[in-house]
Protein backbone atom coordinates (compact mmCIF):
# COMPACT_ATOMS: atom_id res chain seq x y z
CA UNK A 1 0.00 0.00 0.00
CA UNK A 2 2.75 2.56 0.84
CA UNK A 3 5.09 1.62 -1.96
CA UNK A 4 1.65 2.27 -4.44
CA UNK A 5 0.73 5.75 -2.84
CA UNK A 6 4.86 6.75 -3.25
CA UNK A 7 4.39 5.45 -7.16
CA UNK A 8 1.94 7.83 -7.33
CA UNK A 9 2.86 10.75 -5.15
CA UNK A 10 6.33 10.52 -7.73
CA UNK A 11 4.33 10.42 -11.14
CA UNK A 12 1.84 12.79 -9.88
CA UNK A 13 3.76 15.69 -7.95
CA UNK A 14 7.60 14.37 -7.78
CA UNK A 15 9.00 17.60 -6.84
CA UNK A 16 7.17 17.00 -3.14
CA UNK A 17 8.60 13.90 -2.50
CA UNK A 18 12.57 15.42 -4.15
CA UNK A 19 12.13 18.23 -1.65
CA UNK A 20 11.16 16.50 0.95
CA UNK A 21 14.20 14.24 0.76
CA UNK A 22 16.16 17.31 0.31
CA UNK A 23 14.76 18.36 3.73
CA UNK A 24 15.76 15.35 5.57
CA UNK A 25 19.50 15.29 3.74
CA UNK A 26 19.45 18.71 5.87
CA UNK A 27 18.48 17.72 8.82
CA UNK A 28 20.60 14.20 8.68
CA UNK A 29 23.78 17.11 8.44
CA UNK A 30 22.78 19.36 10.99
CA UNK A 31 21.86 16.03 13.91
CA UNK A 32 25.62 14.50 13.09
CA UNK A 33 27.65 18.36 13.03
CA UNK A 34 25.14 20.13 15.55
CA UNK A 35 25.54 23.06 16.12
CA UNK A 36 26.70 23.96 13.00
CA UNK A 37 27.12 27.26 10.72
CA UNK A 38 24.85 28.05 7.86
CA UNK A 39 28.52 28.45 5.53
CA UNK A 40 29.76 24.93 6.40
CA UNK A 41 26.50 23.55 6.08
CA UNK A 42 25.73 24.60 2.56
CA UNK A 43 29.34 23.44 1.52
CA UNK A 44 28.77 20.07 3.10
CA UNK A 45 25.59 19.61 1.49
CA UNK A 46 26.26 21.04 -1.77
CA UNK A 47 24.21 23.90 -1.69
CA UNK A 48 24.38 27.95 -2.41
CA UNK A 49 23.85 29.67 0.86
CA UNK A 50 21.16 31.84 -0.56
CA UNK A 51 19.60 28.31 -1.28
CA UNK A 52 20.16 26.40 2.12
CA UNK A 53 18.73 30.05 3.94
CA UNK A 54 15.37 29.63 2.82
CA UNK A 55 15.45 25.80 3.84
CA UNK A 56 16.54 26.78 7.08
CA UNK A 57 13.68 29.81 7.81
CA UNK A 58 11.12 27.06 6.48
CA UNK A 59 12.69 24.53 9.41
CA UNK A 60 12.75 26.88 11.66
CA UNK A 61 9.27 27.76 11.14
CA UNK A 62 8.03 24.57 11.67
CA UNK A 63 9.78 24.17 15.28
CA UNK A 64 12.30 21.32 12.69
CA UNK A 65 15.58 22.91 14.12
CA UNK A 66 16.94 25.84 16.37
CA UNK A 67 19.28 28.67 15.38
CA UNK A 68 21.36 30.54 17.46
CA UNK A 69 24.48 32.71 18.23
CA UNK A 70 26.20 28.78 18.66
CA UNK A 71 25.00 27.71 15.26
CA UNK A 72 22.30 25.51 13.84
CA UNK A 73 20.84 22.32 15.86
CA UNK A 74 17.88 20.15 15.57
CA UNK A 75 14.94 20.16 17.45
CA UNK A 76 13.44 17.51 19.64
CA UNK A 77 10.58 17.57 16.76
CA UNK A 78 13.35 17.35 14.32
CA UNK A 79 14.73 14.56 16.16
CA UNK A 80 11.26 12.69 16.04
CA UNK A 81 10.79 13.54 12.37
CA UNK A 82 13.78 11.85 10.91
CA UNK A 83 13.01 8.84 13.23
CA UNK A 84 9.68 8.23 12.10
CA UNK A 85 10.61 8.69 8.54
CA UNK A 86 13.55 6.42 8.85
CA UNK A 87 11.68 3.58 7.90
CA UNK A 88 10.27 4.43 4.69
CA UNK A 89 13.32 6.15 2.74
CA UNK A 90 14.34 3.18 1.06
CA UNK A 91 10.28 3.38 -0.80
CA UNK A 92 10.82 6.86 -1.65
CA UNK A 93 14.23 7.04 -3.56
CA UNK A 94 16.81 4.79 -4.14
CA UNK A 95 20.95 6.44 -3.75
CA UNK A 96 21.45 6.73 -7.52
CA UNK A 97 24.81 8.59 -6.52
CA UNK A 98 26.36 5.62 -4.36
CA UNK A 99 24.87 3.31 -7.78
CA UNK A 100 27.09 5.58 -10.11
CA UNK A 101 30.19 5.52 -7.83
CA UNK A 102 30.39 2.11 -7.75
CA UNK A 103 29.81 1.47 -11.49
CA UNK A 104 32.92 3.42 -11.85
CA UNK A 105 34.51 1.16 -9.53
CA UNK A 106 33.23 -2.10 -10.25
CA UNK A 107 32.66 -3.32 -14.12
CA UNK A 108 29.53 -4.34 -13.67
CA UNK A 109 26.21 -4.58 -15.63
CA UNK A 110 24.06 -2.44 -14.15
CA UNK A 111 24.06 -1.81 -9.79
CA UNK A 112 20.88 -0.40 -8.21
CA UNK A 113 21.32 0.98 -4.08
CA UNK A 114 18.05 1.58 -1.85
CA UNK A 115 18.20 3.34 1.16
CA UNK A 116 19.25 1.80 4.33
CA UNK A 117 20.42 -1.37 5.82
CA UNK A 118 18.73 -4.38 5.85
CA UNK A 119 19.86 -5.98 8.90
CA UNK A 120 18.38 -3.16 10.74
CA UNK A 121 14.87 -2.46 8.29
CA UNK A 122 12.71 -5.40 6.82
CA UNK A 123 11.28 -2.66 4.38
CA UNK A 124 14.74 -2.40 2.91
CA UNK A 125 15.20 -6.69 2.10
CA UNK A 126 11.32 -5.62 0.74
CA UNK A 127 12.52 -3.02 -1.72
CA UNK A 128 15.58 -4.81 -2.64
CA UNK A 129 13.73 -7.74 -3.60
CA UNK A 130 10.89 -5.66 -5.41
CA UNK A 131 13.71 -3.68 -7.47
CA UNK A 132 15.07 -6.89 -8.66
CA UNK A 133 11.78 -8.06 -9.46
CA UNK A 134 10.99 -5.10 -11.86
CA UNK A 135 14.59 -5.44 -13.46
CA UNK A 136 13.68 -9.03 -14.08
CA UNK A 137 10.15 -8.43 -15.29
CA UNK A 138 12.08 -5.57 -18.09
CA UNK A 139 14.12 -8.48 -19.26
CA UNK A 140 12.00 -11.09 -19.43
CA UNK A 141 10.73 -12.52 -22.93
CA UNK A 142 8.30 -14.79 -24.40
CA UNK A 143 10.04 -18.78 -23.93
CA UNK A 144 12.86 -17.03 -21.50
CA UNK A 145 14.34 -20.18 -19.11
CA UNK A 146 15.40 -18.53 -15.80
CA UNK A 147 17.62 -20.49 -13.44
CA UNK A 148 16.84 -19.61 -9.79
CA UNK A 149 18.67 -20.04 -6.60
CA UNK A 150 17.43 -21.43 -3.10
CA UNK A 151 17.55 -18.69 -0.30
CA UNK A 152 15.21 -16.52 1.97
CA UNK A 153 15.78 -13.28 -0.08
CA UNK A 154 15.00 -15.43 -3.14
CA UNK A 155 11.50 -16.75 -1.57
CA UNK A 156 10.01 -13.50 -1.80
CA UNK A 157 10.57 -11.99 -4.87
CA UNK A 158 7.16 -14.00 -6.56
CA UNK A 159 5.67 -11.16 -4.05
CA UNK A 160 6.66 -8.59 -6.48
CA UNK A 161 5.64 -10.40 -10.20
CA UNK A 162 3.43 -10.77 -12.38
CA UNK A 163 2.03 -12.75 -15.81
CA UNK A 164 3.60 -10.49 -18.93
CA UNK A 165 5.14 -13.32 -21.13
CA UNK A 166 3.95 -16.85 -22.72
CA UNK A 167 5.82 -19.98 -22.21
CA UNK A 168 7.91 -18.62 -19.21
CA UNK A 169 10.02 -21.41 -17.08
CA UNK A 170 12.00 -21.34 -14.17
CA UNK A 171 14.50 -24.03 -13.09
CA UNK A 172 16.35 -24.54 -9.54
CA UNK A 173 19.73 -23.63 -10.32
CA UNK A 174 20.95 -26.29 -7.70
CA UNK A 175 20.23 -29.20 -5.86
CA UNK A 176 19.23 -28.16 -2.07
CA UNK A 177 17.18 -30.55 -0.17
CA UNK A 178 19.49 -30.39 2.97
CA UNK A 179 17.77 -26.51 3.26
CA UNK A 180 14.30 -25.38 5.34
CA UNK A 181 11.60 -26.25 2.45
CA UNK A 182 10.44 -22.36 2.02
CA UNK A 183 13.95 -21.29 0.88
CA UNK A 184 14.74 -24.20 -1.45
CA UNK A 185 15.14 -23.55 -5.10
CA UNK A 186 12.13 -25.93 -5.45
CA UNK A 187 9.57 -24.13 -3.75
CA UNK A 188 10.39 -20.92 -4.96
CA UNK A 189 10.21 -21.88 -8.57
CA UNK A 190 6.86 -23.23 -8.59
CA UNK A 191 5.90 -19.83 -6.26
CA UNK A 192 7.17 -17.88 -9.40
CA UNK A 193 5.79 -19.94 -12.06
CA UNK A 194 2.17 -19.16 -10.38
CA UNK A 195 3.39 -15.14 -9.71
CA UNK A 196 4.15 -15.36 -14.02
CA UNK A 197 1.42 -17.43 -15.37
CA UNK A 198 4.66 -19.69 -16.36
CA UNK A 199 6.04 -23.46 -15.73
CA UNK A 200 8.41 -25.08 -13.72
CA UNK A 201 10.70 -28.08 -13.14
CA UNK A 202 11.92 -29.55 -10.22
CA UNK A 203 14.90 -31.25 -9.24
CA UNK A 204 15.13 -33.60 -6.50
CA UNK A 205 18.84 -33.79 -5.20
CA UNK A 206 20.54 -33.48 -2.03
CA UNK A 207 22.53 -30.32 -1.32
CA UNK A 208 25.86 -32.02 -0.93
CA UNK A 209 26.29 -35.63 -2.01
CA UNK A 210 29.43 -38.21 -2.56
CA UNK A 211 31.17 -37.99 -6.77
CA UNK A 212 29.68 -41.27 -6.69
CA UNK A 213 26.39 -40.47 -6.41
CA UNK A 214 26.66 -36.94 -8.04
CA UNK A 215 27.59 -39.21 -11.73
CA UNK A 216 25.16 -41.73 -10.85
CA UNK A 217 22.25 -38.62 -10.42
CA UNK A 218 23.40 -36.91 -13.91
CA UNK A 219 22.82 -39.62 -16.19
CA UNK A 220 18.72 -39.67 -14.73
CA UNK A 221 16.42 -37.99 -17.31
CA UNK A 222 14.36 -35.90 -14.99
CA UNK A 223 18.16 -34.70 -14.08
CA UNK A 224 19.41 -34.43 -17.63
CA UNK A 225 16.57 -31.99 -18.23
CA UNK A 226 17.38 -29.82 -15.36
CA UNK A 227 21.44 -29.55 -16.36
CA UNK A 228 20.16 -29.05 -19.95
CA UNK A 229 17.89 -26.27 -19.21
CA UNK A 230 20.35 -24.60 -16.45
CA UNK A 231 22.73 -24.42 -19.30
CA UNK A 232 20.09 -22.75 -21.73
CA UNK A 233 19.04 -20.46 -19.61
CA UNK A 234 19.31 -17.04 -20.39
CA UNK A 235 19.15 -15.28 -16.80
CA UNK A 236 19.96 -16.47 -13.47
CA UNK A 237 18.65 -14.60 -10.25
CA UNK A 238 20.46 -15.60 -7.14
CA UNK A 239 21.37 -14.34 -3.39
CA UNK A 240 25.04 -13.83 -1.93
CA UNK A 241 25.20 -15.48 2.21
CA UNK A 242 27.43 -14.74 4.24
CA UNK A 243 29.63 -18.42 4.52
CA UNK A 244 29.28 -19.52 7.79
CA UNK A 245 25.61 -18.72 8.29
CA UNK A 246 25.05 -20.24 5.28
CA UNK A 247 27.41 -22.95 6.40
CA UNK A 248 25.42 -23.89 9.52
CA UNK A 249 21.92 -23.23 8.18
CA UNK A 250 22.74 -26.45 5.80
CA UNK A 251 24.20 -28.22 8.49
CA UNK A 252 27.73 -29.01 7.24
CA UNK A 253 29.58 -31.40 8.76
CA UNK A 254 32.37 -29.93 11.60
CA UNK A 255 34.72 -30.63 9.19
CA UNK A 256 33.79 -28.31 7.14
CA UNK A 257 32.73 -25.87 9.21
CA UNK A 258 36.44 -26.35 10.36
CA UNK A 259 37.59 -25.68 6.67
CA UNK A 260 35.78 -22.89 6.28
CA UNK A 261 36.56 -21.69 9.35
CA UNK A 262 40.76 -22.20 8.78
CA UNK A 263 40.43 -20.89 5.23
CA UNK A 264 39.03 -17.39 6.77
CA UNK A 265 35.76 -17.71 4.36
CA UNK A 266 33.40 -14.67 4.02
CA UNK A 267 30.64 -15.38 1.16
CA UNK A 268 28.65 -18.41 -0.69
CA UNK A 269 26.23 -18.58 -3.79
CA UNK A 270 25.37 -21.71 -5.80
CA UNK A 271 27.36 -23.86 -3.40
CA UNK A 272 30.72 -21.90 -3.60
CA UNK A 273 32.26 -20.56 -1.29
CA UNK A 274 35.46 -18.04 -1.14
CA UNK A 275 37.49 -15.78 1.08
CA UNK A 276 38.19 -12.01 0.87
CA UNK A 277 39.73 -12.04 -1.77
CA UNK A 278 37.36 -14.05 -3.93
CA UNK A 279 39.19 -17.55 -3.86
CA UNK A 280 37.42 -20.36 -3.93
CA UNK A 281 37.62 -21.92 -0.60
CA UNK A 282 35.22 -24.94 -0.89
CA UNK A 283 32.73 -26.44 -3.25
CA UNK A 284 29.77 -28.21 -2.51
CA UNK A 285 28.93 -31.16 -4.64
CA UNK A 286 25.72 -30.85 -5.92
CA UNK A 287 24.00 -31.13 -9.62
CA UNK A 288 23.05 -27.69 -11.04
CA UNK A 289 24.82 -24.63 -12.03
CA UNK A 290 28.57 -23.91 -11.73
CA UNK A 291 29.49 -20.68 -11.34
CA UNK A 292 31.76 -20.65 -15.02
CA UNK A 293 28.30 -21.33 -16.80
CA UNK A 294 27.46 -17.85 -15.42
CA UNK A 295 29.85 -16.14 -18.08
CA UNK A 296 27.42 -17.39 -20.71
CA UNK A 297 24.64 -15.44 -19.54
CA UNK A 298 22.30 -12.27 -20.54
CA UNK A 299 22.15 -11.15 -17.55
CA UNK A 300 23.01 -12.52 -13.69
CA UNK A 301 20.32 -10.72 -11.22
CA UNK A 302 22.68 -11.04 -7.77
CA UNK A 303 21.06 -9.10 -4.33
CA UNK A 304 22.56 -9.06 -1.01
CA UNK A 305 21.94 -6.45 1.82
CA UNK A 306 22.83 -5.64 5.69
CA UNK A 307 25.51 -4.65 7.24
CA UNK A 308 26.19 -8.27 7.96
CA UNK A 309 26.74 -9.17 4.36
CA UNK A 310 29.05 -5.94 3.15
CA UNK A 311 32.23 -8.70 3.62
CA UNK A 312 30.45 -11.40 1.50
CA UNK A 313 29.51 -9.06 -1.59
CA UNK A 314 32.89 -7.39 -1.40
CA UNK A 315 34.69 -10.73 -2.05
CA UNK A 316 31.89 -11.69 -4.32
CA UNK A 317 32.16 -8.93 -6.85
CA UNK A 318 35.89 -9.97 -7.30
CA UNK A 319 34.31 -13.38 -9.18
CA UNK A 320 31.22 -12.10 -10.66
CA UNK A 321 31.01 -11.84 -14.04
CA UNK A 322 30.69 -8.64 -15.85
CA UNK A 323 27.00 -9.36 -17.00
CA UNK A 324 26.01 -9.29 -13.44
CA UNK A 325 23.16 -6.53 -12.22
CA UNK A 326 23.98 -6.00 -8.17
CA UNK A 327 21.30 -4.86 -6.04
CA UNK A 328 22.29 -3.37 -2.42
CA UNK A 329 21.65 -1.75 0.07
CA UNK A 330 23.41 1.78 1.42
CA UNK A 331 24.96 -0.14 4.24
CA UNK A 332 27.00 -2.45 1.78
CA UNK A 333 27.55 0.43 -0.57
CA UNK A 334 29.25 2.52 1.62
CA UNK A 335 31.32 -0.39 2.76
CA UNK A 336 32.28 -1.34 -1.04
CA UNK A 337 33.05 2.79 -1.84
CA UNK A 338 35.51 2.91 1.73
Amino acid sequence: MWQRLIDIQKSIVPDILSHMLKRLDILSCIETEQPIGRRTLARQLGMTERVLRREVEDLSQLNLIKVDAKGISISENGREALKEVEPFLTLIESRNDLAAQLKKQYPLKDIFVVRGDADQNAMVKDELTRLMAEELMKNLFKGAVVSVAGGSTMASVSKFLRPKHDNLLFVPARGGLGEDVAFQANSIVSHLAEATSGEHRMLYAPDSISKASLESLKEEPMVKEIIDLNSRSSMVIHGIGDALQMARRRNVTQEVMSKLDAANAVGETFGFYFDAEGNIVHKVKTIGLQLEDLENKTSIFAVAGGDSKKEAVKAYLKLAPQNTILFTDEAVAQHLLG
